[in-house]
């Protein structure tokens, strides 16, 4: 059978009309504080800055998504906790491996929307919808959901000093494997027995170790900063980890696949060690249920160790990829953290999803 040409023209119009129908059209300006990014975005993100400066010296850069500069917006116009609705279409800017560093996205951003669940809903069946302009009708559904791997996180056995660093390795997957072989088989830490147990006494006598040596204080790692890597390995090493947690930890991650199978191993494991994650559970089997009704078609995978690689997600995230590249198209979810990272006074809901319209383009072209 021949393939469909799509009309990429008529396809973006298409998409610009359904956008604006639910949402505000935004256009943030191309040039931004390059701050917002290095903070937030994520290392894959800052190191794919474009970058100039000011003649100040202030660092700005091309804007690499949308999401950032929208809620910035939202924060400066005195209205955070309204219930607000952007979408956007236009280029972003990222150094890219292969292809041109200029290229086109769309989405949305839901701000303090009034039900965030159906709201990620109505989210993913748009992106769902913007994939099938392309002629892209039935992309692979990947499947996360944060809140579980956090509700287990808390209940696990681990000393509290490891939980951040947990938490912080969630979705890096080989970050995360070197962590559990780490906790599995912990550091030696052969500390000296006769050192100040004072930090101010110990920073002079690190400082005092420095001068005597022809260390300047400006070359490298000030005193402060060796004393507090030494107070941190001081900690950890007798944080000890139960090696059933590592154990609950390896099992619950490794668990991906086809997505209601993949729920009951969830619950299984969860029923073997004995915590209870019913609440995100039963989130989780309500979305499966309602997809399968909705989407028939789709082929939808959950993978407990899925996460974009910042940590103000907090609910289901997902992504939707090409059956023949394996391409990310979309991606979406839940980031109840954000505004309040960038400075909101309390908790901000919000949830969103970004469209590859290039990688849509160019799989049509196929």
């Amino acid at each position: 059978m021949a393939k469909t040409e799509i009309d990429f023209d008529a396809a973006r119009a298409e998409l610009s009309s359904r956008i604006a129908a639910v949402a505000e059209l935004v256009s943030p300006d191309i040039l931004q504080p390059a701050d917002l990014f290095f903070d937030l975005a994520g290392e894959d993100i800052g190191r794919r800055l474009m970058l100039t400066s000011g003649p100040d010296g202030t660092a700005y850069c091309l804007r690499p998504d949308f999401t950032l500069p929208i809620a910035a917006q939202y924060l400066a116009s005195g209205e955070v906790g309204q219930t607000k609705s952007f979408g956007y279409l236009g280029p972003v800017f990222r150094q890219r491996d292969y292809g041109p560093f200029e290229f086109d996205q769309a989405g949305l951003e839901f701000l303090a929307p009034i039900n965030s669940d159906k709201t990620f809903t109505e989210t993913m069946h748009f992106a769902i919808e913007a994939c099938a302009l392309y002629g892209e009708t039935m992309p692979r559904l990947h499947l996360g959901a944060v809140d579980l791997f956090e509700t287990l996180l808390a209940k696990i056995d681990l000393p509290d000093v490891w939980r951040p660093r947990v938490r912080d390795r969630f979705g890096h997957d080989a970050a995360m494997g070197r962590l559990l072989d780490r906790l599995a088989v912990p550091d030696q830490f052969d500390g000296a027995d006769d050192l100040p147990q004072s930090d101010d006494e110990l920073t002079k006598m690190v400082a005092a170790d420095m001068e005597a040596a022809g260390l300047s204080p400006y070359s490298g790692r000030q005193a402060e900063e060796i004393v507090a890597r030494y107070r941190e390995k001081q900690m950890l090493a007798k944080a000890a980890v139960p090696a059933k947690t590592v154990r609950i930890l390896r099992e619950f991650l490794s668990i991906a696949g086809p997505a209601h199978e993949q729920a009951f191993r969830v619950a299984a494991l969860a029923k073997k060690v004995g915590i209870d994650l019913e609440e995100p559970l039963e989130k989780l089997m309500g979305r499966l249920t309602e997809l399968k009704a909705a989407a028939p078609k789709i082929e939808v995978e959950f993978d407990a160790g899925f996460s974009p690689r910042l940590d103000y997600y907090t609910g289901h995230v997902f992504e939707l990829t090409a059956n023949k590249t394996g391409e990310v198209l979309a991606s979406g979810g839940q980031y109840d953290r954000l505004l309040e990272r960038m400075g909101a006074s309390d908790r901000v809901s919000a949830v969103g999803c970004a469209i590859w319209l290039d990688r849509l383009e160019q799989g049509a072209m196929r």
